[in-house]
C-alpha cells in the first residue's frame, strides 16, 4: 500500500507541474517557479524527518524525499531547459545559489547570536538545542543545495550531449536522470555523510525505486513534450552552453537575448510595413503566416490555413514547379541548415474578387521550429507589365508609322516622275490627234484607248501624291455629321440593298477643320471596303453601323501616339461591319500604297492609303479592330474645331 501511495504522490505531483507548465502562456511563468520552490523547501523538511518507506530490503527501501519528491524536481528543472532555453536555466541556477547564500549568513547569524548576551535565548539548554539544530540543518541544506547546484550543470549538459548524438528524447531524458541521480548522491554522501562508517549503504540504497521512478517520468515528460509543446526548441545548442554561459556570459547573453528581440520587432515592423506580399508556407503549401500586404492585395482576411496553389492563376503548373522547388532546395541545403535563396519565378495571382495580379515570386528556404518552411515574397508587377505592354503597342504604332511615312516619301517622288512621263505622253497623243488628219478609225480607236489609259494613270499618280502630301489642300470649317450623311446618300446606291445600313450622330454640328469633298472621299473609301468585305460572307444580315460620338475613352488596348491626346478632344467616327475580317498580318498592310487582297483588276490598293494620308494630314488618327468571320471596325479621330472658321 506503501508503495501504490508514493507512487500516487510522484505522478501527482509531475502532473501537477506539467499542468502549471503548459499553462504558462496563460498564468505566466511565476507560478511554475514557485512550484519549484516549494517543492524544494517541502523536500528538505520531509528529508528531516526521515520518512522512508519500508519494504524489507536495504536495495528497495527509499526515502520519501530524494525519491518521490526529487526526482519531479529534477524532471522540472530539465523542463526548464529544453522549452526555455539556456538563459532560463541560468536564472534558476543563480536564484538557488542566491537563496542558499542568504541562508548560510542568516544560519550563521543566528548561530552567533545564541552565544551573545542580551539575547533571551542566549543562555541554557534551548540556546545550546538551537545551535545544534542550525548547525545539523546548515549540513543538511549544503548536503543537498550543493548537489542541486551541480545537478542543474550536469542535466543539460547530459541531456544535450545525448540530443546531439541522436537519442530520441525519452532515452535521453531518462539517461540525463539517472547520471544526474548518482552525481548528486554521490555529492550529497560526500558532503553529509563522509565521516559516517555507513555511507556505503547510504550509497547504494533505494536505486531499484529511483531508477522505476526515474522511467515513469521520462515517459510523462516525454508524452507531454510530443502532445503539448509540439516540437523541442534549441535542439542545435551545444553540450557545455549552460557551463560557458554561466562562467563568463549571464550579461551577455541578456544582452544578446535582448538585441534578438529589438532586431525581431524590427523585422516584424518591415514585414508588416512591406508592400510585397509575403507568404510562409509548409511542404504542402499551406500558408502559416501572410504579412498585412497580402491581405490587401488579395481582398481577403482568411489567409493563413489556405494552401498557396488557390491564388494561383495558372493552377496546373504549380504541382511540378512545387516539387521542383523542393528538389532544388534539398539539392542547394545538403550542407547547410540556415536560410536559401532557391528561385525567381512570374506568375500570375488570383484575388478573392477573381482580379488578374502579376506578380515575380522569390522563393527561399529557412526552419520554423525545425521544420523546413518556404519563404515567399511576391512583388506585384501588374502595372510594370500593363505599361511594357503598352510601351510594345506603341512602338509598334509608331514603327508603322515611320513605314508608312517613309512610303509616302518613295511614292511622292515615284508619283512626281510618274506624273512628267504620263503628261508628255498625253501631249504626244494631243498632237498626233491636232495636226494629223487620221481617217484610219481603227488607229483612232488605239489613240482614244492610249488617252483614257493615260487618264487613269493620271489618277493613280494623284492618289499617291494626296498620299505623300497628306491632304495639304483647302481646309475650312466642315460640319462632319453633315458630311457623314452626304456620304450615305452617296454609297446607299452603290449597295443595290445587299445590305443593311445605320447612321448615328448628334443633334448639334460637329465641327471638324478639312475639306468636305475629301471627307467624303474617305468615308466612301471604308463603307466601299466594307461592302468588298460583306460580298465574301454568307449571311442573313450584311450590316454596316456608322456612328459619330464624342468619346470618352479610346479603344481598348489601343493609344495614339501623341501621349498628350485626350479623348474628349476628338470627334470619333467608327464604322462597324459583320465581313469577312482580316488577320493581323493583312490588318498591319491595308494602309500601304498598292497593297490589296482583292483580284487583280479589281482594287489598286489606294484607297486605304489615301484614307491613311487624308486623316493624318488632318491631325487624326485612324485605328482598325478586325477578326477573321467576325468583322472589321474602322476608328477615325478628328479634332474638335472650338473656334468655327468659314
Amino acid at each position: 500500500m506503501a508503495i501504490v501511495l508514493a507512487f500516487l504522490e510522484t505522478t501527482f505531483i509531475i502532473v501537477v507541474l506539467l499542468l502549471i507548465h503548459g499553462l504558462r502562456s496563460q498564468i505566466g511563468k511565476v507560478p511554475f517557479y514557485i512550484c519549484i520552490g516549494g517543492l524544494f523547501i517541502f523536500m528538505q523538511i520531509i528529508s528531516a524527518t526521515e520518512l522512508k518507506v519500508m519494504i524489507g530490503s536495504q536495495v528497495a527501501d527509499f526515502y520519501i524525499s530524494n525519491s518521490v519528491l526529487f526526482m519531479p524536481l529534477l524532471a522540472a528543472v530539465m523542463l526548464v531547459y529544453i522549452t526555455e532555453g539556456t538563459l532560463a536555466m541560468q536564472r534558476l541556477i543563480i536564484g538557488i545559489v542566491i537563496s542558499f547564500a542568504v541562508y548560510i549568513y542568516l544560519g550563521y547569524l543566528t548561530s552567533v547570536q545564541c552565544s551573545w548576551s542580551g539575547f533571551g535565548i542566549s543562555q541554557g539548554a534551548t540556546a545550546t538545542s538551537l545551535e545544534y539544530l542550525l548547525d545539523q540543518t546548515l549540513k543538511n541544506m549544503t548536503g543537498s543545495t550543493l548537489p542541486l547546484i551541480a545537478d542543474l550543470f550536469l542535466l543539460p549538459i547530459v541531456f544535450q550531449k545525448l540530443r546531439n548524438l541522436g537519442v530520441r528524447i525519452f532515452f535521453a531524458i531518462l539517461g540525463a536522470l539517472i547520471l544526474t541521480l548518482v552525481a548528486d548522491t554521490l555529492i550529497s554522501i560526500a558532503v553529509i555523510c563522509w565521516d559516517d562508517s555507513l555511507w556505503w549503504s547510504h550509497l547504494t540504497s533505494s536505486y531499484a525505486a529511483k531508477t522505476l521512478i526515474a522511467v515513469w517520468i521520462s515517459l510523462l515528460v516525454c508524452i507531454y513534450l510530443e502532445k503539448i509543446e509540439r516540437g523541442i526548441p534549441g535542439e542545435e545548442k551545444g553540450s557545455l552552453d549552460v557551463l560557458f554561459a554561466f562562467l563568463g556570459s549571464y550579461g551577455m547573453t541578456k544582452a544578446l537575448k535582448k538585441d534578438i528581440a529589438e532586431w525581431e520587432d524590427r523585422y516584424r515592423v518591415v514585414i508588416e510595413s512591406a508592400s510585397d506580399i509575403i507568404f510562409i508556407a509548409d511542404v504542402n503549401g499551406k500558408i502559416l503566416d501572410a504579412n498585412p500586404s497580402a491581405a490587401e492585395t488579395l481582398k481577403s482576411n482568411k489567409i493563413k490555413g489556405r494552401l498557396f496553389s488557390e491564388f494561383v492563376n495558372d493552377i496546373s503548373v504549380l504541382p511540378e514547379l512545387w516539387q521542383k522547388l523542393w528538389e532544388d532546395s534539398e539539392r542547394i541545403s545538403q550542407n547547410t541548415r540556415g536560410s536559401i535563396f532557391i528561385a525567381n519565378k512570374q506568375l500570375t495571382l488570383n484575388s478573392c474578387e477573381n482580379e488578374k495580379i502579376d506578380v515575380d515570386v522569390a522563393f527561399s528556404k529557412t526552419y520554423m521550429h525545425n521544420n523546413p518552411v518556404f519563404i515567399i515574397v511576391c512583388r506585384n508587377i501588374t502595372e510594370q507589365n500593363k505599361l511594357k505592354r503598352e510601351k510594345e503597342e506603341l512602338t509598334s504604332q509608331l514603327y508603322h508609322t515611320q513605314r508608312l511615312d517613309s512610303i509616302g516619301k518613295l511614292a511622292g517622288g515615284v508619283a512626281h516622275e510618274f506624273n512628267n512621263i504620263v503628261h508628255a505622253i498625253q501631249g504626244h497623243i494631243d498632237f498626233i490627234l491636232l495636226f494629223n488628219k487620221i481617217e484610219d478609225e481603227e488607229v483612232i480607236k488605239h489613240l482614244e484607248s492610249a488617252n483614257a489609259m493615260v487618264e487613269k494613270a493620271g489618277t493613280i499618280t494623284s492618289q499617291l501624291l494626296g498620299f505623300a502630301r497628306k491632304s495639304k489642300y483647302t481646309e475650312k470649317s466642315v460640319d462632319l455629321g453633315e458630311t457623314l450623311m452626304h456620304t450615305h446618300d452617296m454609297f446607299m446606291p452603290l449597295t443595290r440593298k445587299t445590305l443593311t445600313m445605320t447612321v448615328s450622330k448628334p443633334d448639334i454640328p460637329c465641327m471638324v477643320k478639312g475639306n468636305s469633298i475629301q471627307l467624303q472621299q474617305v468615308l466612301l473609301n471604308i463603307l466601299i471596303n466594307a461592302m468588298d468585305a460583306l460580298e465574301q460572307v454568307k449571311r442573313k444580315e450584311k450590316i454596316v453601323e456608322v456612328k459619330l460620338s464624342r468619346p470618352t475613352s479610346f479603344p481598348e488596348d489601343w493609344k495614339p501616339l501623341k501621349s498628350d491626346a485626350k479623348p474628349e478632344d476628338y470627334y470619333e467616327v467608327s464604322i462597324r461591319d459583320n465581313g469577312i475580317g482580316m488577320e493581323e498580318s493583312v490588318k498591319k498592310r491595308i494602309f500601304e500604297p498598292f497593297y490589296t487582297t482583292k483580284e487583280v483588276g479589281k482594287g489598286t490598293g489606294m484607297g486605304l492609303a489615301l484614307v491613311y494620308g487624308e486623316i493624318s494630314g488632318y491631325n487624326g488618327f485612324i485605328h482598325v479592330v478586325s477578326q477573321p468571320d467576325v468583322g472589321t471596325v474602322f476608328y477615325i479621330y478628328l479634332p474638335v474645331l472650338k473656334t468655327p472658321e468659314s
